[in-house]
């Protein structure tokens, strides 16, 4: 009788220790159900909260080379604990993402399987975000019309999203060296397209974002889906457009943000009439990527022209460049985008000199008072030019280094403008010394000379 009892009280805790069990929230672990196979864990956001209503996909592994660029997935939703739970999994190998967008994290397990325990406790980390634009150039093939529907994914990877062309989209996506796909989303367009002979890289578009890290924010610009455009080209509003574009690198040779950008329509600055200095102004600055866009100039008052560039922080110049000199030739009658080579920045430096007045002997209008004889001293090709008198020092600051040529001119606007107009070759009123500047370097030079024109010249 004393065992009946005890084999009653030992059924009664297993049956109490089911019900328990029963009740428990199931986190962590991979169950078989005849032909069921359940993945369960729980999500944290980064300070340690549940991760309610964050998005979780599994994934099969991505095949790289094959069409299949996006691997077949599931999803599922977490619950206010954090939980997340799927009925069954598509292979033993596969990839897992989780995304909470109220809390801006995600988390990525690029490969794992049933056996491993990496989805039991999930901890998100602060996500870098993507902003941009989608737009898109119709196939000229008149058999395919591809339509305004895109999916925008990173390479291989359950981080995809549907977009609308002329729409912006959002993305979240984890820390690491990416590329990021734009296709169309009707599978039935994409046969088509392949059955006609178009190549997969240009159906499946790719533009490389590089090295992300946890917590940036990548604004790439316009990007186009088109068969005849780079993914990186800003799509032509209107047709016939003439661009100019560009990617600046900061010092430590990576694409450089938020870096100010001006052309240098007049190389000589001889419209610079008015106040002791020019100023920089900015009609573009640097995507996430460091690309520049810019229209061609409508007019020059020479042959050629110059991109400066320079980087602010706290309203100080930290770094600058240039730009190659570009001439009028090759933007006549352009149509399309022409690209630059990359432009990396240097630290600016300085240049210090002066300018001593020497008089013509034969002038006698000419006057030695040198408060009365200004002059225009700057760097060909920039924004960096000043106003001054004669017999003393100048200082020019925030220089792009290398080979440069200082300019030198009558600060009269006046008699400058008379000359030009005039038949009278420029290097006769105009005077051209070549200095090499070095990055974060004062730079001296020896004085200049200065004669004021006359009425000889226009002899």
């Amino acid at each position: 009788m004393k065992n009946l009892k005890t084999a009653f009280a030992l059924l009664a805790a297993a049956a109490l220790a089911f019900v328990a069990c029963s009740n428990d929230k199931t986190a962590g672990t991979v169950t078989d159900t005849g032909n069921t196979i359940a993945v369960t864990g729980v999500v944290h956001r980064v300070d340690g909260s549940p991760a309610a209503d964050a998005v979780v996909r599994m994934a099969r592994m991505a095949v790289y080379d094959s069409v299949l660029h996006i691997p077949e997935k599931v999803e599922v939703k977490t619950d206010s604990d954090g939980v997340y739970a799927f009925d069954s999994v598509l292979s033993d190998t596969f990839q897992l993402a989780v995304i909470d967008t109220s809390a801006v994290e995600v988390f990525y397990l690029p490969r794992t399987t049933l056996d491993a325990k990496a989805f039991d406790s999930i901890t998100l980390s602060k996500a870098a975000v993507i902003n941009s634009v989608l737009r898109f150039e119709e196939v000229e093939d008149s058999a395919v019309s591809v339509g305004g529907h895109f999916i925008t994914c990173l390479s291989g990877t359950l981080f995809c999203n549907d977009v609308y062309a002329a729409d912006s989209f959002f993305m979240l996506i984890p820390e690491g060296d990416w590329s990021l796909e734009l296709f169309p989303s009707d599978s039935m367009t994409v046969a088509r397209m392949q059955s006609l002979g178009f190549a997969d890289s240009l159906i499946y578009r790719t533009l490389k974002l590089g090295k992300v890290k946890s917590g940036d924010s990548i604004s790439p610009g316009p990007v186009v889906w088109s068969t005849t455009t780079s993914v990186d080209t800003l799509i032509k509003e209107a047709k016939n457009v003439a661009r100019l574009s560009g990617t600046v690198l900061c010092k430590n040779e990576k694409p450089c943000v938020n870096v100010e950008v001006m052309t240098i329509r007049d190389i000589y600055g001889f419209n610079f009439v008015e106040g002791d200095s020019m100023e920089f102004v900015a009609q573009t600055t640097t995507d996430s990527l460091g690309r520049w866009w810019l229209p061609v100039p409508d007019s020059l008052p020479g042959d050629s022209f110059r991109i400066e560039f320079r980087k602010l922080q706290d309203d100080i110049v930290t770094q600058v460049g240039v730009s190659r000199y570009l001439t009028a030739s090759e933007i006549k009658d352009l149509k399309d985008t022409l690209k630059l080579d990359s432009v990396k920045l240097s630290l600016p430096s300085k240049l210090i000199s002066g300018v001593n007045l020497v008089l013509d002997r034969e002038d006698t209008t000419q006057s030695n008072n040198c408060m009365v004889n200004s002059v225009v001293v700057g760097i060909k090709g920039t924004s960096h030019f000043v106003r001054d008198a004669t017999c003393d020092n100048l200082m020019l600051s925030d220089l792009p280094e290398g080979g440069q040529q200082v300019v030198l001119y009558s600060g009269v606007p006046k008699a400058i403008a008379k000359m030009r107009e005039s038949e009278i070759p420029m290097q006769y009123f105009v005077t051209l010394t070549p200095v090499t500047l070095h990055g974060g370097d004062v730079q001296k030079v020896q004085w200049m000379t200065y004669t004021p024109p006359n009425q000889n010249i226009f002899k």
